[in-house]
């Protein structure tokens, strides 16, 4: 699960996780260094800020196609790398007025609030106990030496494609260069061998038996699934009058323009659950679908696939097997991500 829904919108549990965080640094080092402070949390709105609206400037055909798309969806990881360039600008610029000590726990902070939120709230239990010994372990004793711990669990999670894990490579370059501790540059080294070797070791992928499709199009044709020949197969759960669906259309049309080999996208129109074939059919017209939309007349494979919350994204594998799901408005460079990942 990676949102959480209320009503019809979907609130990204990272969001919530960020902000859970920041209000949760922000408190705990208001008695440290009031300058300090007051720059640290200038420089987290500003990334948010530019991560968000950067959204307009990476995704500009997406944007005008569904402006409120920028409700669901940032700049991903060039909109990371953009705020980053900019946080970096302040830094600098106010560098003889910060307290780096403060800088460095406040951030370590962050990190472990952050990613302890984030996994309760997504249900991975194990991850967030690792989170949450940490944070208690900083709350006791707050050693620069738990930012050095905290890199390889990051990495070990998340990968290098991942905004959290280069800002925290960032922040611990600026803390070796800051104390001259080149040695700890070697242990880094180490450390991310270490990760990236577990993270390889965990490559088996756990699958969920299906129900396989076989609904009629719009366009009246029979699909199957299993006839078909694709490795993997993106099934998108969706409803016309569902505004996070109106807002991740565009990104889906992008990705079938430009699929993957071996991969094919489809949509699933609950259309049980929806207002009728002519809002479908303006639907398809307003976004400009070209592949293909199957109709879930009784509410079968909605039933069958537990989609309770809409849209729902389900990766499948030749089998029918799912692999993963998200819950929410998916983008187009999440999708690419998800289809590299189980090719």
């Amino acid at each position: 699960m990676t949102y959480i829904t209320v009503g019809q919108f979907s609130i990204p549990i990272a969001w919530i996780a960020f902000f859970i965080a920041i209000l949760y640094s922000d408190f705990r080092n208001k008695n440290k260094d009031n300058r300090t402070d007051k720059i640290i949390s200038r420089l987290f709105w500003f990334y948010v800020l530019i991560w968000k609206l950067s959204y307009i400037l990476f995704s500009w055909e997406s944007f005008v196609q569904a402006p409120m798309s920028i409700l669901y969806f940032d700049g991903g990881l060039k909109g990371n790398i953009l705020a980053f360039m900019v946080m970096i600008i302040v830094l600098v610029k106010h560098r003889a007025g910060i307290e780096w000590e403060v800088l460095w726990q406040y951030w370590i902070r962050f990190v472990a609030a952050h990613q302890f939120v984030n996994y309760i709230l997504m249900e991975q239990w194990v991850i967030a106990i690792i989170w949450l010994a940490l944070l208690v372990l900083l709350e006791m004793k707050e050693k620069q030496w738990l930012i050095i711990v905290q890199w390889p669990i990051i990495l070990w999670i998340s990968g290098w494609m991942n905004a959290l894990v280069i800002a925290h490579l960032m922040v611990i370059l600026s803390l070796i260069l800051k104390k001259k501790s080149y040695q700890q540059i070697a242990l880094i080294g180490v450390l991310s061998l270490m990760a990236m070797t577990v993270t390889d070791l965990q490559s088996t992928v756990s699958t969920t038996d299906r129900v396989v499709i076989d609904l009629n199009t719009t366009s009246n044709d029979r699909y199957i699934l299993s006839e078909k020949d694709q490795k993997l197969t993106v099934v998108n759960f969706f409803a016309t009058w569902c505004p996070p669906c109106q807002a991740e259309m565009p990104h889906l049309q992008n990705f079938a323009e430009d699929l993957p080999d071996q991969v094919e996208l489809i949509g699933i129109n609950l259309t049980d659950r929806d207002n009728g074939p002519k809002a479908l059919a303006e639907f398809m017209e307003t976004y400009e679908v070209t592949y293909p939309m199957l109709l879930d007349e009784k509410d079968r494979f909605g039933k069958s696939y537990n989609i309770v919350s809409i849209p729902t994204t389900v990766v499948l594998n030749k089998d029918g097997q799912e692999l993963e799901r998200i819950i929410g408005p998916v983008s187009e460079e999440v999708l690419r991500n998800l289809t590299n990942k189980y090719k």
